[in-house]
């Protein structure tokens, strides 16, 4: 039987810079960073999600984890006091996979 850890789809994310991003996110990008979304890379949003229901990840609250975990996640951002967000970041800082614990 598969354990449920190989059974789950890895969520793939493309990792964007803010003029990559649509119009309605590039405003919630302004909302949320003023003068420094235009600088920022972000979490590219799934072309179903929007601004209203779903958050744009910011990269810049990303913090290194080094030497990468025994799963290759190499990055976490802190969502709260009980939950994170860890990534895995691609080679060419193109994609990242994201794991929430």
């Amino acid at each position: 039987m598969e354990s449920i850890n190989t059974a789950i789809k890895p969520d793939i994310r493309r990792v964007v810079n803010y003029f990559e991003l649509s119009e309605e996110w590039q405003k919630e990008a302004v909302r949320n960073l003023d003068k420094l979304a235009e600088g920022s890379s972000y979490l590219g949003p799934f072309d179903h999600n929007n601004p209203n229901d779903h958050v744009l990840w910011d990269l810049s609250e990303c913090m290194p984890i080094n030497p990468p975990d025994e799963n290759g996640f190499n990055a976490v951002i802190g969502i709260s006091n009980n939950s994170a967000m860890l990534l895995k970041f691609d080679d060419s800082m193109e994609s990242a996979e994201v794991k929430i614990v």
